[in-house]
Parts: C-alpha cells; sequence; structure tokens
C-alpha cells in the first residue's frame, strides 16, 4: 500500500505539473499546488459487492471529489458514471492499465472555473463484484484556496482548505455556489 500511494504522490505530482502550466501560474502558486510537504493524500478502496438488482441499489451516491485530483484505479469492472448535463447519468467504461482523472473542488477554484468538475456516482454491478482504488491529492488543510492571481475577474472567494472542507460537509453539493461571488 505504500508503494502504490507513492507511486499516486509522483503521478499526481506530474499530472498537476501539467495542468498548472497551462495555467501561467506564478511559482508559488505552483509551489503551493504541487507541495508534497504537509500535503492531503489519501488512499480510499471501495468494495462493491454484486447485485441482482443493481437498478434498487448505489454504491457512492452523486458528488463532485473536494480536493485537487483524484486518480481513480477501476480495475476493470464498470461501474463508474458521471453526469452529463442535457444527456443524464453516462457510463465510464474501464480501460485496462489505466486511470480516470478527476479534477476535485480546489482545482476548479483555483482555475477559476476554467477546470470544471463532474459530478459522478459509482453503481453496483449485476453480476461482478466491482472494486476500485481512489488517491485523493490535495494542499495543506491550512493553506489558503483562492483563484490563481492570474484571473482578472476571480469567480470564488479564499478560503483556507479546511474551511472548504467543512463547508462542504456541511452543505455537500452547494458548497462550491456559496463561495461563488
Amino acid at each position: 500500500m505504500d508503494a502504490y500511494q507513492n507511486q499516486m504522490k509522483v503521478l499526481s505530482h506530474n499530472l498537476l505539473l501539467i495542468i498548472l502550466e497551462t495555467l501561467d501560474v506564478t511559482q508559488e502558486e505552483l509551489n503551493w499546488a504541487i507541495s508534497t510537504h504537509d500535503a492531503q493524500a489519501v488512499l480510499q478502496l471501495n468494495s462493491y459487492p454484486s447485485c441482482p438488482n443493481p437498478s434498487q441499489a448505489i454504491g457512492l451516491a452523486p458528488h463532485t471529489d473536494s480536493l485537487l485530483l483524484t486518480l481513480l484505479n477501476q480495475s476493470g469492472v464498470s461501474g463508474l458514471e458521471i453526469f452529463v448535463e442535457g444527456l443524464g447519468w453516462s457510463q465510464v467504461q474501464p480501460i485496462e492499465d489505466a486511470f480516470v482523472v478527476n479534477v476535485g473542488d480546489l482545482l476548479h477554484i483555483f482555475s477559476n472555473a476554467k477546470f470544471p468538475v463532474l459530478t459522478h456516482r459509482a453503481m453496483v454491478n449485476q453480476s461482478k463484484h466491482r472494486i476500485s482504488v481512489a488517491y485523493f491529492h490535495g494542499p495543506p488543510v491550512e493553506s489558503k484556496v483562492a483563484p490563481s492571481s492570474k484571473f482578472q475577474k476571480p469567480c470564488f472567494k479564499s478560503l483556507t482548505v479546511k474551511e472548504y472542507l467543512i463547508l462542504k460537509a456541511k452543505q455537500f453539493s452547494n458548497a462550491l455556489s456559496l463561495i461563488r461571488k
């Protein structure tokens, strides 16, 4: 588990470098986003037993991820769905030896909504036991999160990561709208 988590830390670090390069952020902002000192890193293992009637059950309720990035290994069994405006729920087919990369709320805020968050959920499978491994990466909880200084008109208020996580725990899907300017 330690070796896997260390590899996820390296991968998320490299992905963030690529993503933030497109935003032309300051060196200080880059350091904030890729900081590994006191960074939040959570590895979550999810088990979804097969269910004879999957339309009557849900594995994980609709949500957005809270931190910067989530790297998800679907383990080859379908069940992840994203909500597409105008179309509804759409299944994300697992690709062998590939990760799903989700933009989290904090990256959405930092990018001034340039990188959108997607509401997603996990459904149970009718015939197969599904296991997923999610790695969540974010900055230290005491650090500030706000749109990058590169944006002339920030659309989110500044707050600490901890304040945002508390707000999200209380307001769930309304948290982002509550910090919009």
